[in-house]
């Protein structure tokens, strides 16, 4: 009996682990999704063990923190993107069969595609993450190697 009892903690525990992470991988969880959420764990809880309102109220809280950082981090993003142009920048990516490419030129332009922010240069778009120096326009050749 005791065996049962451990395997069924073990497992309500993993279960929370999960339900936690897809929490707080899910950061634009509005708050009209929350309380829906809210009422369908209420509706399937163990009235053995019910979770008290406080664990909600911190679970709306980090979902709200998560949804800031994640604005905050865009906007940043965002703002050094739209700084590049007119730059020369180095970029260094890998390409759809596995070879590292590298490549320099001046940022044309910046786009963004939902949370995504991806910059041109010297024609060939690459992730704003891709981009490893950036230099003030000296001369606006373009350079791509593969490696």
């Amino acid at each position: 009996m005791s065996t049962t009892s451990s395997v069924t903690s073990s497992t309500s525990s993993t279960s929370t682990a999960t339900t936690s992470s897809s929490i707080a991988e899910t950061v634009s969880l509005d708050f009209d999704e929350f309380v829906q959420l809210l009422a369908t764990e209420l509706k399937y809880q163990d009235p053995d063990d019910p979770v008290s309102g406080t664990e909600y109220v911190t679970q709306l809280a980090q979902i709200s923190s998560l949804s800031a950082l994640s604005t905050m981090n865009s906007s940043l993003n965002n703002s050094t993107a739209f700084s590049m142009i007119g730059k020369t920048a180095t970029y260094s990516t890998t390409d759809t069969s596995g070879n590292a490419v590298t490549g320099t030129g001046t940022v044309q332009s910046v786009t963004i595609s939902g949370s995504n922010t991806y910059v041109n240069v010297g024609g060939t778009t690459v992730d704003l993450s891709a981009i490893t120096k950036v230099a003030d326009s000296s001369t606006t050749s373009t350079t791509t190697s593969s490696t």
